[in-house]
């Protein structure tokens, strides 16, 4: 699922004089919205880095106007010291939202809240991140319906590093048959192996080393598929815990159903090796496709 990141090569007075629009209100978003048939959207929580520019290079392949939004949701973080500590670099941001010719930013405050639909999310949320993060995944669900109904996309654009966000979302969509393409964007890695995430601005450098055994460990699981069993991978993930990591789920999964799946004798889907550790304090995922 890796892949190298290769940034959108705008003529240089592009970058210098793209006008990006940025609406801080629904009203505001609406005068711009109404401009434009079909847009493409990628939601965000800010702090953006390269993963978050691979979106914008697959967005890019759709042809639309690109919108984009950044919104801490408080509704999906169950610690609140998480959200109170949550990395923001808003003006950073802006500047590499224009460098990507996005023609949109959606900055609300926390009113977009007000009298939102409550979403519950199916049982697929109870797998994986969610077994561990009671309420996570329908505060997710709960503001990306609320997104998707002020933008009104034609497309919107996921990375596939939260694959368990990416099919709940994708699913959402066709319970509800909206008219949107939910895209998956393929997760981007650091030299070392590291999937990118803003998470990582909070370890230090050390952590940063040390967690590069995240994705050799799941390279392993997937070079020894012959091997898998329960017992298996409780050795790998008892191996992560004395180099000091501290793992919630190493498992190999449906990339359907999520559930957990030790043979290769599928119906339909494909396997997939999904992680979730802390390191220090900070809780990283990760994941591969077998």
């Amino acid at each position: 699922m890796s892949m190298k990141l290769k940034l959108r090569p705008f003529p240089l007075q592009s970058i210098l004089f793209i006008k990006l629009k940025i609406a801080k209100n629904i009203k505001d978003f609406n005068d711009i919205r109404s401009a434009f048939d079909q847009i493409t959207f990628i939601p965000t929580m800010g702090n953006l880095h390269n993963g978050h520019l691979s979106l914008f290079e697959r967005a890019s392949e759709l042809n639309n106007p690109i919108f984009s939004s950044i919104f801490i949701n408080p509704l999906q973080f169950n610690n609140k010291n998480d959200f109170a500590n949550y990395p923001k670099t808003l003006k950073n941001d802006i500047s590499l939202l224009e460098s990507q010719n996005c023609e949109c930013l959606f900055l609300p405050d926390e009113s977009i809240l007000d009298n939102i639909e409550q979403i519950k999310a199916p049982d697929k949320a109870n797998f994986l991140c969610g077994a561990n993060r009671p309420g996570h995944f329908d505060g997710v669900l709960t503001i990306v319906n609320k997104l998707f109904d002020i933008m009104r996309p034609s497309d919107a654009v996921f990375g596939l590093k939260d694959y368990q966000q990416y099919l709940l979302i994708k699913d959402y969509v066709n319970s509800r048959n909206l008219p949107i393409n939910v895209v998956g964007s393929k997760t981007i890695r650091d030299k070392n192996g590291l999937a990118m995430s803003s998470r990582n601005n909070l370890l230090t450098i050390n952590e940063l080393i040390k967690a590069s055994e995240i994705y050799k460990s799941l390279l392993f699981v997937k070079n020894n598929t012959k091997n898998l069993s329960k017992h298996f991978l409780d050795e790998v993930s008892r191996d992560l815990n004395k180099k000091g990591f501290k793992v919630d789920y190493l498992t190999v999964i449906n990339s359907i159903t999520l559930q957990e799946c030790l043979n290769q004798r599928m119906e339909e889907g494909r396997l997939i090796v999904a992680i979730a550790a802390k390191i220090g304090s900070v809780r990283l995922i990760d994941n591969i496709f077998i």
